[in-house]
């Protein structure tokens, strides 16, 4: 059984650009080099303009071991499966330089390559790495992976039905496995030059990049209805537009929309920004959207005892229980109802972030995550 002690760890992404699940990879990589003696080295395949914030949290934690290499799914013109597949073969004779003990992807692409480079690399495990919103390919080379991973763990219940259904996979191959935190010391201070702007003032924030699955338009439209009755409340909205074309439209919108509706004194929106810099300032989280893993920005308002607001997702009710009285189903009213209670009633607000914030100390630590994953790869 893998001990995670004093191994060789590749961790393999798609590209150094921190969401959600770059933040879970970033803190593993930590945990390990730093707690464990573990080598732990961080490989990408696609380049990314919007990786400041990666090598900042890397930095951070004193990881060094990042390389970016060519896209081994990459290929053009004829036989394009023979082309992956040797590129793969070359991936993993690249990697077994390292001596890795296991290769632990993050989403479906990253798995295909794991799956298929893993025992070439030399290393004793892999497994296929779910994390929610992401595609599927549906061509040969992604059958092949399937084929080949020894098991799938995903971040939420739903994800688990999701690859059943999607790769026809035995229930006895699948497993939910839970996030962990990522918040090692909660930071009380915020150096943002907004800090000013919100003295006095109820702050409603949502982190999550600006994709095309996140409503971030959602929350300006309830937003404008709570100014009605709360001229008090500020709106932050912290991510980065990924310059994809749909998604770039969808933001030009949302700033249009705030233009009009006469909102640009009372929304701020930050690009580039660390979420540690920002949930100081919060008094509320919210996260509303198309569809979600178990999202760590929830892990992180729970860190920092916010009250949360947030669409019902499975993974979600993992995190904040299933009784939890504030989910919402992506309704402008619903939302604005469930921010105003806690606008109006500081002592629910307080009430309920308290208990968020022990449900995450409870329930979500990397230690048991990494005992969870000991049992699988010895099973």
């Amino acid at each position: 059984m893998l001990s995670f002690h004093n191994k060789n760890i590749i961790i393999l992404l798609k590209s150094f650009v921190l969401g959600g699940a770059e933040k879970q990879a970033i803190y593993l990589a930590n945990y390990l080099q730093n707690k464990r003696g573990c080598n732990v080295y961080v490989y990408a395949y696609i380049k990314a303009e919007n990786s400041a914030l990666f090598y900042n949290e890397c930095e951070k934690y004193q990881l060094k071991n990042l390389f970016v290499v060519k896209n081994p799914l990459s290929a053009s013109g004829k036989f394009k499966y023979l082309k992956r597949r040797v590129k793969i073969v070359l991936f993993g004779l690249k990697l077994r330089k390292h001596q890795p003990d296991i290769i632990i992807p993050y989403l479906n692409p990253p798995s295909i390559i794991a799956s298929l480079s893993y025992k070439i690399a030399g290393a004793k495990f892999t497994f296929w790495h779910h994390r929610g919103a992401d595609y599927y390919r549906n061509d040969k080379i992604e059958q092949k992976a399937v084929q080949k991973a020894p098991f799938f763990i995903a971040n939420s219940q739903n994800g688990v039905a999701e690859l059943q259904q999607q790769f026809n996979v035995p229930k006895k191959k699948l497993f939910f496995f839970p996030n962990f935190s990522t918040i090692e010391k909660v930071n009380k201070k915020s150096n943002l030059p907004i800090k000013e702007q919100l003295k006095n003032k109820i702050v409603i924030g949502m982190i999550a990049h600006f994709r095309e699955e996140k409503y971030q338009q959602l929350l300006v439209e309830s937003y404008l209805q709570l100014r009605k009755q709360h001229t008090n409340v500020h709106l932050v909205l912290v991510g980065n537009v990924l310059h994809q074309p749909k998604e770039q439209e969808r933001f030009d919108v949302l700033k249009n929309y705030i233009k009009t509706h006469q909102l640009t004194n009372y929304i701020t929106i930050l690009h580039n920004t660390n979420a540690t810099e920002v949930l100081p300032l919060l008094d509320i989280g919210v996260l509303a959207s198309k569809t979600e893993g178990m999202p760590n920005v929830i892990m992180e308002y729970m860190a920092y005892s916010l009250p949360i607001v947030t669409t019902n997702h499975a993974g979600c009710i993992s995190l904040l229980g299933e009784k939890y009285p504030y989910f919402i189903e992506n309704k402008v009213k619903e939302l604005t109802e469930k921010l105003d209670i806690f606008i109006s009633d500081k002592k629910e607000s307080e009430k309920i972030g308290s208990l968020n914030h022990q449900k995450l100390v409870n329930n979500f630590s990397i230690e048991n995550y990494l005992i969870t994953l000991q049992k699988k790869l010895k099973g």
